[in-house]
């Protein structure tokens, strides 16, 4: 059964059939025991009745064969209780009777025989067609604790609890019959409401997986369906917003990619043509040739990096560190790997300060990497890069400034732009993938801090970031 409607309809079922089954069946079952048991301790009763009135009537010489006296009060409790009643003398042998031409009964009967030696009995019997159960009860009269005066033995079949347990099971059928019909009919009018709208969401969602476009399934509410709907929504949306992020991603890649390659391609085919036997012009275009295939390969790598960011985001472990002392290690490290010829760089750090920063030193030290980078590719060698730590209002700022010419106050909101590089610098030189300040500035967002670029008075940019100084306790 694979329809939630079903399932929702049947198990309401089982929850109202099953309870109420259960405590009808229980309501019989302790009905029929206490019918049963109060219906034997009034025949107890009824037999003590009788034999004390027996007694009574022999110790005031009644005779046995009077009309009235005791045998009329014999026949009165009978037709009271609408059951055989019969007293019996010590040996068995019946004294009175309650009917007329009833057989006379031995005293071989266990219950009687255990009222003959001084002991209640009672015993229970079906009927041979099984309709009817009867109750006996044998019960000694006694003037002492040994002498045992008569033995009156009470019959009465069970019809009446009979009857009124079969009326129970029929009014409790037709109850259960009711309550199950009921419950039918609102499990099914709840199952439909539900999986209406539950099957609207899945057909939109099939059809907007086949086809794409716009996700709306109609769906509506506050309740955890309409909850859902609107997660769906979102994610629909993030979904298109993801596409068309990858849609631009690959064209600007393919547009990056192609720049360098035919550069690359038109540089061969000119040495091909003849090029390549003026020693100036073939060590021009292998020179064009060697900095388009660097910037192909730093171009190839920052992809691979950005495409593995989110991942190593959400898994990279964070560290407490001392942000002060690590900046002086990343820096110590940055410099080893950059080229020489370039500009001199220096780390000033504020004084007296040691601020906590909860991080993740690879990123961190990448963040570090590409902006020293690129301040070293705009920063002549006669310049100065400088790289400063200050924290004030619960963070800690890290500002990395050169002395180079600057950047368009144009393109300052646009430089952490994915692809976006400068057009005001020298392009025949070796510049960036526009990839770098891009990267630095989803690292440190990451960290839950902030970066932005701005000119320096008297030439030059700086490229500043913060992140949030833990606290001490």
């Amino acid at each position: 059964m694979r329809s939630l409607r079903w399932k929702l309809v049947l198990t309401s079922l089982l929850l109202v059939f099953v309870p109420v089954y259960l405590l009808n069946r229980q309501a019989i079952t302790f009905f029929d025991r206490f019918t049963r048991s109060s219906l034997e301790e009034h025949l107890k009763n009824v037999a003590f009745a009788v034999g004390e009135g027996y007694r009574l009537s022999q110790r005031d010489g009644e005779a046995a064969d009077a009309g009235a006296g005791f045998p009329a009060y014999l026949r009165a409790m009978a037709d009271e209780t609408k059951a055989h009643i019969r007293v019996l003398d010590p040996a068995g042998e019946v004294l009175f009777d309650s009917e007329s031409g009833r057989d006379v009964l031995t005293g071989s009967r266990p219950e009687i025989a255990a009222a003959r030696s001084g002991a209640y009995s009672a015993r229970c019997r079906l009927t041979a067609d099984r309709q009817y159960m009867y109750y006996y009860i044998a019960r000694p009269i006694k003037t002492g604790v040994r002498d045992i005066v008569c033995v009156v033995y009470v019959v009465r079949h069970t019809g009446p609890i009979i009857g009124a347990i079969n009326r129970m099971i029929s009014d409790q059928r037709r109850a259960t019959a009711a309550a199950v019909a009921v419950a039918a009919v609102t499990a099914a009018a709840v199952a439909w409401t539900l999986t209406r709208r539950l099957r609207l969401l899945t057909r939109s969602a099939r059809d907007y997986a086949a086809r794409g476009g716009p996700f709306d399934p109609r769906v509506k509410g506050n309740d955890e369906i309409g909850v859902l709907a609107g997660t769906l929504r979102g994610m629909a949306s993030e979904i298109e917003a993801r596409n068309g992020y990858n849609r631009d991603f690959v064209s600007t890649t393919i547009h990056e990619l192609r720049t360098p390659l035919t550069a690359i391609q038109g540089a061969v085919e000119l040495l091909e043509q003849g090029a390549a036997e003026n020693p100036a012009a073939r060590a021009k275009f292998l020179g064009n040739i060697r900095r388009q295939s660097a910037r192909m390969i730093r171009l190839v790598g920052e992809l691979r990096e950005l495409t593995r960011m989110d991942t190593d985001l959400l898994k990279a472990p964070t560290e407490t560190v001392d942000y002060a002392s690590f900046l002086r290690d990343a820096v110590a490290r940055l410099e080893e790997v950059f080229d020489q010829p370039r500009a001199a760089c220096s780390l000033q750090v504020e004084e007296g300060i040691e601020p906590r920063v909860a991080l993740m030193p690879d990123k961190i030290e990448q963040v570090m990497s590409n902006l020293l980078e690129n301040a070293f590719r705009y920063t002549p060698v006669s310049g100065a890069v400088t790289v400063r730590v200050r924290v004030e209002n619960g963070l800690a700022t890290t500002e990395v400034e050169d002395t180079g010419p600057g950047i368009a106050p144009s393109n300052l909101s646009r430089v952490f732009d994915r692809f976006f590089t400068t057009e005001s610098r020298d392009r025949s030189t070796d510049y960036g993938s526009g990839l770098g300040l891009y990267i630095a500035r989803r690292i440190v967002e990451s960290h839950g801090g902030t970066i932005s670029a701005a000119n320096v008075p008297g030439g030059g940019a700086r490229i500043s970031f913060s992140l949030p100084v833990i606290q001490r306790g």
